[in-house]
């Protein structure tokens, strides 16, 4: 028995460390972006992309969702953005499930895996794709 309360004792008063469901989230991400690249897209997806460029520091993406299903997402570590159920979706295609967020002149996908963060530029169809590794 003192064992046990000691096993206990050590554990804290926090048994949902680690579960992104604790405290209500149900998506709870952070990513860093180590290389950006230019593209121009149409209906059929990106094309006429410009080289993959290093960038330095990092570009951060973070995401949390709630259970309600609040977003806050914070790019760059100062840029943050609240967003209702209404004004996101999850969607699925090819490379994987994302988030997109949807404004006025410009959509964002972001992967659930972190593997990319795209800026869509619904004005002038052109995307600024943040890369967590180089597509070879």
């Amino acid at each position: 028995m003192a064992l046990a309360a000691l096993l206990l004792a050590a554990c804290g008063g926090d048994w949902t460390a680690g579960s992104p469901h604790a405290d209500g989230a149900i998506f709870d991400r952070s990513f860093r972006y180590y290389y950006v690249m230019d593209c121009r897209y149409d209906s059929f997806g990106l094309y006429d992309c410009g080289y993959e460029e290093p960038v330095s520091p990092a570009y951060t993406a973070s995401l949390r969702i709630d259970s309600d299903g609040f977003a806050a997402l914070n790019l760059d570590g100062g840029y943050n953005f609240y967003y209702t159920e209404r004004e996101y979706d999850l969607r699925h295609d090819d490379y994987g499930s994302y988030y997109s967020f949807y404004e006025n002149d410009w959509d964002l996908s972001l992967y659930r895996d972190g593997s990319q963060l795209i800026f869509w530029d619904t004005r002038e169809n052109t995307a600024t794709v943040y890369l967590y590794d180089l597509e070879y």
